[in-house]
């Protein structure tokens, strides 16, 4: 570093550039026990710009909640027998009962022979902001992970190549397996063996291009029995169309399927008795032919009636 730089940071240019970016700046003489902060620090913690501030105050500024957890981290970051780091997020409750969420992080310097910690310094960073957002992740997440157990039948993700990432819980109970089992291809063997080949072409289809996958296909049961179910996925993309991964859905249709094969049959049935009557109907007509032109010829055979006698 030149020397006109190193000129340049002074102490306190560095704290005005930290003070800019929303950053507390503290530092602790352990050995003397004199605590000190600059104004951003205490703006965090809710203390006044002017006043003397020790770390009790800052301390007693954490949520009552949070308290707890901060001291442990801080007794563990001044044990000479750790690294002496401390690196921790929680809440300040600041006057009128405003919450806000700081970062602090730390390090402790010790003694030559690390018996005791001589000093300890750090920064803090509202992250309000930041914390809102994951919880908003948070919970915009369990949402769809409710909505996903919520769903009657089946659901799960796959990767643009074809391996399946998720199932949710639906497709453990039905089949036995557990998730680890199921994920990637683990699901081939609960699909019928007769039912599988279609099942992967159709599959492999849709991959290449990108179209809707459909197909029917019977899936084993824990109990071992088979159900017959009817899957469906789309594919996911991005802003450059480029497929992301895959949605899909299994939904049971073995009672649509039984009465398909029930009304088959039942059409089987009458076209058979169809085809008997039709049968019977053309056999009795050709006996009914046969006795019309035996009469005939019966009656062709009498005499001749002679008109005078």
């Amino acid at each position: 570093m030149s020397a006109s730089l190193a000129s340049a940071l002074t102490p306190e240019r560095i704290e005005a550039a930290l003070d800019a970016a929303g950053i507390g700046v503290w530092e602790m003489d352990w050995t003397g026990r004199q605590f000190s902060c600059s104004s951003r620090c205490k703006h965090l913690f809710g203390l006044p710009a002017e006043a003397a501030v020790s770390l009790d105050d800052v301390l007693g500024a954490a949520h009552p909640e949070d308290r707890p957890v901060l001291e442990q981290q801080l007794q563990q970051a001044l044990d000479p027998q750790g690294n002496g780091r401390l690196a921790v997020e929680h809440r300040v409750l600041l006057p009128g009962d405003e919450v806000r969420w700081v970062r602090t992080t730390g390090l402790a310097v010790f003694d030559e022979a690390r018996t005791q910690p001589v000093r300890f310094q750090g920064i803090t960073k509202d992250i309000t902001d930041t914390q809102a957002g994951a919880r908003l992740q948070e919970a915009q997440r369990r949402e769809l992970e409710f909505l996903a157990e919520s769903i009657p039948g089946i659901l799960w993700m796959a990767r643009p190549d074809g391996a399946v990432t998720y199932f949710n819980q639906r497709w453990m109970e039905y089949t036995g397996q557990t998730l680890e089992q199921a994920l990637d291809w683990g699901w081939e063997p609960v699909v019928h063996p007769d039912d599988l080949p279609r099942c992967l072409e159709r599959w492999r289809a849709a991959l290449a291009t990108g179209s809707l996958y459909e197909v029917e296909y019977r899936f084993r049961r824990h109990d071992g029995q088979y159900r017959w179910y009817v899957g469906r996925a789309l594919p996911y993309r991005d802003a450059a169309g480029q497929i992301v991964k895959w949605f899909g859905t299994c939904a049971d249709i073995h009672g649509q399927k039984q009465t398909e094969d029930a009304l088959r049959r039942r059409e089987e049935e009458l076209e058979r008795a169809y085809q008997d009557l039709e049968a019977k109907v053309t056999f009795r007509t050709l006996a009914l032919e046969d006795e019309v032109t035996t009469l005939r010829r019966r009656v062709a055979q009498l005499p001749a009636s002679n008109p005078g006698s």
